[in-house]
């Protein structure tokens, strides 16, 4: 028996998809990685997350520009994810430019995939122009999330992950993986 039907048999919901996947390269700056989210992204509103050295911090693109509660700088990130539910650009710092790729996906092929959801640390403190404030007092940490649903007491983020099976020793895992939302949490989970 193979990994994706231990998988199943488990309660692990396995879904399919075809998995289409570009290399892409853009200037390190606004414009530049706007201009290729116009370019790539069917559809224009996402969310995204950038590391930079000092902090991490999550922001939107509304089909036009980035905007965060932070300032936006590319010129500072080592590296990021722009998401939404069907696509997905990832972004690293490589010399002087912004290099990764861009994911989309069409229903129904022969990729597979499963969903899983990890809760951020922090409850809702409050939320101002779509972006919800989460606290955690213990850990001294605070950290503003883009999220439509802003009367939830906990959040987490939604990842897609691409499931391939070794023809050789039948054995499967986890290939690659994407952000897909960022959505109202259980206590709990």
């Amino acid at each position: 028996m193979n990994g994706l039907n231990i998988a199943k048999k488990v309660g692990l919901e396995i879904c399919k998809c075809k998995k289409i996947f570009a290399p892409v390269t853009c200037e390190i700056s606004s414009s530049g990685v706007e201009n290729l989210v116009k370019e790539n992204f069917k559809n224009p509103r996402a969310d995204f997350v950038a590391w930079q050295i000092q902090n991490i911090f999550w922001g939107k693109f509304d089909g036009e520009k980035l905007f965060s509660t932070a300032e936006v700088t590319p010129q500072f990130w080592l590296e990021c994810r722009i998401f939404n539910d069907s696509e997905e650009l990832h972004l690293k710092r490589v010399e002087n430019k912004l290099r990764g790729r861009y994911v989309t996906e069409i229903e129904g092929s022969s990729d597979f995939y499963a969903d899983s959801f990890s809760r951020f640390w922090g409850e809702n403190k409050g939320a101002a122009n779509g972006f919800v404030k989460l606290l955690d007092r213990q850990r001294k940490l605070f950290m503003e999330i883009p999220c439509e649903n802003i009367n939830a007491q906990w959040y987490g983020l939604l990842t897609r992950n691409y499931i391939s099976s070794d023809e050789k020793t039948g054995l499967s895992g986890y290939t690659d993986y994407r952000f897909v939302a960022i959505e109202p949490a259980k206590e709990g989970i």
